[in-house]
């Protein structure tokens, strides 16, 4: 009898082991396997549900999306809320304002089921490049053009509004504003992709508010993105033929707190384009990654940067700028 019950104690012993190793934190939903993390639409189909109440009733929108909408939604709606949507008046006076650009993308965002196999095949990528990986859970929301990216504790925030082009698309009375900022759909994984590396940087240096760590940090997520799925998140065409001059630009500017004028949601000009800070942290990655033979190391140590400075310094990448884009 005592044999029997050791036998009983040590396989619930390891089925107890091999739970722990599926989900790293059961309250975070928190996976080491790239298949475990769980997709979520609904957020999706309940704004549309209150979109559609609340355009034929735009006296009472307000309380119809924070009803139908808000209430309702996933944990990763409620974070989007508190970290990018915040104010429940302006998101409905510009759901309202913007009303046909919403009805113009819904069947575009409404189903994206076909891209899911994409976003799995994308974290498997990462798991064989960086072993140490976690996936979070993924929730596609709807807000009023804030980010089409985020992450919090819980997991991957994509707003799926602004990634709702495709080639078929009318756009003809899109606000111009909303144009230059919206994304293919067939980018959707791609920017998953990005966020994913974000959620893995939690081991990065975070005091610095620098440029250079600030451009540190989104481009390794470019870089690391764009070993994953072959494509980056942000759109670099732009930059031919400027690249020593933009460089020259970040290299007087790195030590500064000024991210605004080299973020994502910069305009950009003819001598800066949009994204600059993301592009020029991917040239630091790259520079590094290039020059190093143990490519699983470089990844894991290009997630783990503890000081950007001394990063910058090994990666040689000014030298690697003047010989890449000399003319």
């Amino acid at each position: 009898m005592k044999i029997v019950l050791n036998k009983i104690v040590a396989f619930i012993a390891i089925i107890f082991v091999f739970e722990s190793c599926s989900v790293l934190d059961q309250n975070l939903k928190v996976y080491s396997e790239p298949n475990s993390s769980k997709i979520y639409t609904s957020d999706i189909k309940n704004f549309y549900k209150a979109f559609d109440l609340a355009i034929n009733d735009t006296i009472n929108a307000k309380n119809i999306f924070k009803k139908e909408y808000f209430s309702k939604g996933t944990k990763g709606l409620k974070d989007f809320y508190k970290t990018k949507i915040k104010d429940l008046d302006k998101f409905t006076k510009f759901v309202i304002k913007h009303k046909e650009f919403y009805k113009t993308i819904r069947n575009n965002i409404t189903n994206i089921d076909d891209l899911k196999e994409r976003i799995y095949l994308n974290f498997k990528s990462f798991k064989n490049i960086y072993p140490n990986a976690v996936f979070p859970d993924v929730y596609f929301v709807i807000g009023k053009f804030n980010s089409n990216g985020t992450i919090s504790k819980r997991g991957l925030l994509i707003g799926t509004e602004i990634l709702c082009r495709t080639k078929d698309t009318n756009t003809e009375k899109w606000n111009k504003n909303i144009l230059r900022v919206s994304m293919l759909r067939k980018h959707i994984p791609i920017t998953v992709c990005h966020e994913l590396v974000h959620f893995n940087q939690s081991n990065m240096e975070d005091e610095s508010n620098t440029l250079l760590a600030k451009s540190m940090r989104e481009g390794s997520a470019e870089f690391i993105a764009e070993i994953i799925s072959g494509e980056t998140d942000g759109n670099y065409s732009k930059f031919k033929g400027k690249e020593i001059e933009i460089w020259n630009d970040f290299k007087n500017d790195k030590n500064k707190s000024i991210w605004n004028t080299w973020s994502s949601w910069s305009k950009g000009n003819n001598n800066r384009p949009k994204n600059a800070g993301y592009w020029t942290g991917y040239i630091i990655c790259k520079a590094y990654y290039d020059k190093t033979k143990d490519k699983k190391k470089t990844v894991s140590n290009i997630l783990n940067v503890q000081n950007y400075n001394s990063f910058y310094i090994k990666s040689d990448v000014e030298k690697y700028v003047q010989i890449k884009y000399r003319r």
